[in-house]
């Protein structure tokens, strides 16, 4: 009989907490829901209770029932049978091949700005960001290349850097209020905008990353409890964070002049401008540095999980069911998404402004995290948990279809519809035949 590789239990209650901070949490998404309006705070409410509680109830739930290393996977293949569960562990990890360069784009664009205003007129510069992101690609992959016991630390200060940006931008808000007034009129319910309802599927999008943990069920230490309780500490801390992050922007800039890239940078230079405090854009800068590193951090570790779990059932080469010997990491799993990531991050550049390129990585992020999230909320109908599985389903499927409409930022509607579609079509298609070759060697 073959011997399953055993990974080690590094990670307590603690890192648990700070990792789901670092994971969900993305700065990002605060840009998009400032430059989006203040309805977005209406949008914020919703998107955590009908999606962020139903997801924490059924993340809980299923964890409970299926502790084993692998998350996701596990709970479709337990509902649904093996090949579902591969198409949903296959969707959820190449999902990163398109995120990480969003992510990448974003993080390289905030830093520069937030920094110095030379370096901010480079910020929205391809020819200046990839290389830069590059380079933040490289080191957070070899970070968990070497273990989570090194990894961990990365997404703790992640978790950390979150709790700062909130702090300092409330405090840079309120000094801003009391010297100028808000920039933005408060206006609370949401516009149907049509131009701008694509981003809407990406304030959803905001709320995932509660299902990442339990992917490393077999590195924690007593993963039933540790879970469950990490799971709703984190979610009340992500909602606050959201919440009052962007109302600080809104109440810095107007939404029309906040980036949906780098609007979180600008506003603390604005927040400069109206003080004299010339410190927050650094602050801001440093801590972006250390939320973006444990976001990324936490992804490129979880998610190599997958394909190892999948490679020790034969469903992927054998090399992905491999420890590294030294440092006891799926190290196959890890390279495989850096090298990749990196080849998308250079390639979608092509044929489109900076805004577009960026606006269709992360479109495709958004459809292709929402395929298996379809499978959760429909796995967690099947064992028991029926109103989130609906609440939970049904924004997940409004996610994608949104995620078809096109911004102003996209040069040709045609070409931005085609890669779209074309790329979930290529990702079922190599799914359905991976499956099918390897499936058939283990009969």
């Amino acid at each position: 009989m073959t011997e399953v590789p055993v990974l080690r239990k590094e990670l307590n209650l603690r890192d648990l907490i700070l990792f789901n901070m670092a994971a969900v949490i993305s700065t990002r998404w605060i840009s998009v829901a400032a430059h989006v309006g203040p309805g977005t705070l209406v949008l914020w409410i919703l998107a955590a209770v009908l999606f962020l509680v139903p997801c924490a109830l059924v993340v809980a739930h299923l964890s409970k029932l299926f502790p084993q290393q692998g998350g996701l996977y596990i709970w479709t293949r337990e509902a649904f049978g093996e090949w579902h569960g591969f198409a949903c562990g296959w969707f959820y990890y190449l999902n990163n091949l398109f995120w990480i360069p969003g992510v990448l784009i974003a993080l390289v664009g905030m830093i520069s700005y937030a920094f110095s205003t030379r370096l901010g007129a480079l910020a929205e510069n391809p020819y200046y960001v990839l290389p830069c992101a590059l380079v933040l690609l490289s080191v957070i992959t070899a970070v968990n290349y070497v273990g989570l016991n090194v990894a961990k630390w990365v997404d703790n200060f992640g978790g950390i850097g979150v709790f700062l940006i909130a702090g300092i931008m409330i405090i840079a808000a309120a000094g801003a209020f009391a010297a100028k007034g808000s920039a933005t009129h408060f206006a609370l319910m949401p516009r149907w905008d049509l131009d701008k309802l694509n981003f809407w599927s990406q304030l959803a999008m905001g709320m995932t990353g509660l299902e990442l943990s339990p992917i490393l069920s077999g590195e924690i230490r007593q993963p039933r409890r540790s879970l469950i309780t990490a799971t709703w500490v984190s979610a009340a801390a992500i909602v606050l964070f959201y919440i009052s992050a962007t109302t600080s922007i809104l109440i810095l800039q107007k939404p029309d002049d906040v980036s949906p890239v780098i609007g979180l940078a600008q506003a603390a230079r604005q927040a400069a401008v109206i003080t004299g405090w010339n410190w927050v854009p650094l602050s801001i800068a440093i801590c972006i540095l250390l939320s973006a590193g444990g976001q990324l951090g936490t992804y490129v570790g979880a998610c190599a999980r997958l394909p190892f779990v999948m490679g020790i059932g034969n469903l992927l080469p054998p090399a992905f069911a491999k420890l590294h010997p030294r440092f006891g990491t799926p190290s196959v799993s890890i390279l495989f998404l850096g090298i990749s990531s990196a080849f998308l991050l250079i390639i979608s550049q092509a044929g489109e402004t900076f805004r577009g390129a960026y606006q269709f990585s992360v479109d495709l992020t958004v459809v292709s995290l929402f395929v298996p999230f379809l499978y959760i909320f429909a796995a967690a109908w099947k064992f028991g948990q029926r109103v989130p599985a609906i609440c939970g389903f049904l924004v997940s499927a409004i996610a994608i279809v949104f995620s078809f409409l096109p911004t102003p930022d996209i040069r040709s509607v045609f070409w931005f519809e085609t890669k779209l579609a074309g790329g979930c079509v290529l990702l079922f298609v190599t799914a359905r035949l991976c499956f099918k070759h390897y499936s058939s060697k283990t009969v």
